[in-house]
């Protein structure tokens, strides 16, 4: 296509042409992640594609604070080089992600777990549901401890759908997971809708 041409993917690690994620920055950042069964109430897998530090703690923050939306793409990239991993997520029947007040994804421009969630869908050909909805402003998650940050999310999301959630297994994508009081929080509702096994899929 005319815009392939135009436009060539390029490493958004060094800039070169070809791949979203050249072979050799690949190399440079193939480890770690984290994937692991937990023993938690609500959710069963954890999955994180790579610390919060350096080159892609920076990226992140383009991503959710100066509109660089289309970076989406390249995380998708990144979390999916584990064929093992992908195999097994492609046997979850839906993904869901951490939705956003409308207030501030109206002043964001995007969502940007939606972003992700619906890169995901792609690749893997699982279906994503719109179905989560946040009713309630509250106060920054990263302004807080560890006790405020369960508190402040308490009772600010609503389960919105129609499809039942029954004995389903479900990917819920966020793009930061730190102490996992908003997946959690999350994955309560999941529960209390009947799912069945939840991977909690982060950046």
């Amino acid at each position: 296509m005319i815009l392939d041409i135009l436009f060539p993917d390029r490493c958004f690690y060094c800039g070169k042409i070809g791949r979203t994620i050249c072979s050799n920055c690949l190399a440079k950042i193939n480890k770690p992640y984290l994937f692991r069964k937990v023993n938690d109430d609500y959710f069963d897998y954890v999955f994180c594609g790579s610390f919060y530090r350096g080159f892609i703690k920076s990226r992140i923050h383009s991503f959710k604070f100066h509109k660089k939306a289309h970076l989406y793409k390249y995380f998708i990239e990144l979390c999916l080089r584990d064929k093992k991993i992908v195999e097994f997520l492609k046997k979850f029947d839906y993904i869901v992600c951490v939705p956003m007040h409308y207030k501030k994804e109206l002043k964001r421009g995007y969502n940007q777990s939606k972003l992700l969630a619906e890169e995901l869908g792609r690749k893997l050909d699982v279906e994503v549901l719109d179905c989560l909805e946040k009713v309630k402003e509250n106060k920054t998650q990263s302004l807080l401890s560890e006790k405020e940050r369960a508190k402040n999310v308490k009772n600010v999301f609503e389960y919105r759908g129609e499809i039942d959630l029954k004995n389903k297994n479900i990917i819920l994508v966020d793009d930061i997971l730190t102490t996992g009081s908003t997946v959690r929080e999350i994955s309560k509702m999941l529960k209390e809708n009947k799912a069945n096994i939840i991977c909690i899929f982060s950046i």
